[in-house]
């Protein structure tokens, strides 16, 4: 299983992926960003997404690389995926000259919130009313120095 950029030939699996393990919607627009560059990768068995992930650098107050999306079907987690995503997104830091990680999770979460900080991420703080269509609305950022 190898990570391998987001295309128009595989963006449909990927949709679909997202779309079943992430209680938020995301729009068209971001789904045709992550077409844009290297910076969307996904995995890919038996012709349908099992993981995936997206970044971009951002400026939050500091040069950031910022997780936009990070995750993996239930059936495949525990096998080290998440973490072959971790350091693709590690990788990338360092590429763009990067120092810090950013991501959000859902307070409730409690299962991202222990991978994130068992990969070295550090609650930062809390931003209320973050999720739109979502309960709890509630998100931590989560932080990580490279």
């Amino acid at each position: 299983m190898e990570l391998v950029r987001v295309t128009l030939e595989n963006w449909k699996t990927v949709k679909t992926l997202v779309a079943s393990i992430f209680p938020v919607s995301y729009s068209e627009k971001f789904f045709v960003e992550c077409l844009e560059n290297d910076l969307s990768q996904t995995i890919i068995v038996n012709n349908e997404a099992i993981a995936f992930v997206s970044v971009k650098p951002e400026n939050f107050g500091g040069d950031v690389l910022y997780v936009r999306s990070l995750g993996v079907h239930p059936l495949f987690r525990e096998n080290g995926i998440g973490t072959r995503l971790i350091e693709f997104v590690e990788k990338k830091c360092e590429e763009h000259g990067l120092k810090i990680i950013m991501l959000h999770v859902q307070i409730s979460n409690k299962t991202a919130i222990k991978f994130y900080e068992s990969r070295g991420f550090r609650l930062h703080k809390l931003i209320p009313k973050y999720y739109q269509r979502c309960e709890p609305a509630d998100a931590y950022v989560m932080l990580k120095n490279q």
